[in-house]
Order: structure tokens, then C-alpha cells, then sequence
């Protein structure tokens, strides 16, 4: 009989430990979701509370006039044997692991502009490099190549020239006299 007493008597302050916690002004439509915590302001209605965030966040920016509600599976304040809420991200931070995650894409993006630009530089030099080859290579050939025919030469024909024909030598010719002919 008195054990039964006994297990009414904890029956009945574990009731009233729930009925206490769900009076505690949270009401239960605006409790955080497992894994989650909210800043609760005292005298502040409950739709202009904060919204719920990680538990870490609402632990370091909690006001002196306010307390954090944890949300968990237990109604109990006790929480033994229940294992802990997954973390849950945050809708207002990223976590530290996105946060590493875009800095990473962001460089990777980076150095995929600068080899792109890199190659574009390289392509460049190139075309430039052959463009000087050909320009020299036509210099090279305007050097070797007979004068260019002046704007008024063109409309005249050179006439053919005649082969040449050898001339027979004829021996110089002798005076007898002394004198010169004149």
C-alpha cells in the first residue's frame, strides 16, 4: 500500500512538472523543432518572438531578459536515455562546413578564370608571333623580288628586246701616209 502511495505521489509531481513546462508561456505550436532552439522574451507575445535557430546561436545572442527553449523530442525536462536531435541547419547562417564548402568553389572558380585567361594569353601571343613571321616572310620576299611597275609604266608595252648578235671584229685600219685622214 505504500509503495502504491508512493508511485501516485511520482505519478503526480511528474504530471505536474509537464503541466508546469507546458505553461512555462511557450505554447506548444510555438516550441522549436528537435534539434533546434529559440530565444523566448519574456512579455513579448509569441508572434513577434524570434524565429527558432541552432542551438549555439540562440545560447550566445540570448538577452538577459529572455531564456532559451529547447526543442526536443522529451516533454520531460529530463532528457536520459533519448538520443540527441540531428543538428539541423539554420535558415538565417550557413553552417561553418557551407560556409568552407562555398569559399572552396569559389576559388576553384577562381582558378578556373585564370587558367582560362591564361590560355586566352597564350593564344594570343600565338597569333601574334605568326603574324610577325608573315610580315617578315613578306619582307623577305619583297626584297628578292624585282621593283614594282609604276602606276604610269603600265599602260606602255616594252617593246621585245632584239637578240644579240655577234659582230665580227674587223682589224683597224692602217694608213700609209703620215698624216691622218681627216
Amino acid at each position: 500500500m505504500k509503495q502504491l502511495a508512493l508511485l501516485l505521489a511520482g505519478f503526480a509531481l511528474y504530471s505536474a512538472s509537464l503541466r508546469a513546462q507546458s505553461s512555462s508561456g511557450v505554447p506548444e505550436s510555438h516550441r522549436p523543432p528537435p534539434g533546434m532552439c529559440r530565444i523566448w522574451i519574456d512579455g513579448v507575445p509569441p508572434t513577434h518572438q524570434p524565429a527558432p535557430t541552432d542551438c549555439a546561436t540562440a545560447i550566445r545572442k540570448r538577452p538577459m531578459n529572455a531564456r532559451v527553449v529547447f526543442g526536443s523530442d522529451a516533454s520531460a525536462g529530463s532528457g536520459r536515455g533519448v538520443a540527441p536531435a540531428p543538428r539541423v541547419q539554420s535558415n538565417f547562417a550557413p553552417s561553418r562546413e557551407q560556409q568552407d564548402r562555398n569559399v572552396q568553389q569559389q576559388r576553384d572558380e577562381q582558378d578556373r578564370q585564370r587558367i582560362a585567361q591564361q590560355q586566352r594569353d597564350a593564344q594570343e601571343r600565338e597569333r601574334i608571333e605568326a603574324q610577325r613571321q608573315r610580315e617578315e616572310q613578306q619582307k623577305r620576299e619583297a626584297s628578292h623580288a624585282p621593283p614594282p611597275q609604276t602606276h604610269h609604266d603600265q599602260g606602255r608595252a616594252e617593246p621585245p628586246r632584239r637578240p644579240r648578235t655577234e659582230k665580227a671584229q674587223r682589224p683597224p685600219q692602217q694608213s700609209h701616209s703620215g698624216r691622218r685622214p681627216r
